[in-house]
């Protein structure tokens, strides 16, 4: 599933869609509902050059667990 600050922030919307676990690619967004969620935080900028790769293990164990 992928969604966008106004997902994430939609209790009742990650709730339908079972979501347990949940990736947040941001610096500036933090986790709305930490007591009901998993969160792997990954916090760079929004912009091209950002280098996404680095937290590419990290990233890959965290969506494995929630698998």
């Amino acid at each position: 599933y992928l969604g966008s600050e106004w997902n994430a922030s939609n209790l009742d919307e990650l709730r339908a869609n079972r979501i347990g676990y949940i990736v947040n690619v941001s610096r500036e967004i933090e986790n709305f509902f930490p007591a009901h969620f998993q969160y792997l935080n990954i916090r760079v900028d929004d912009e091209i050059e950002s280098d996404l790769l680095k937290n590419w293990d990290q990233t890959n164990r965290f969506i494995n667990e929630a698998k």
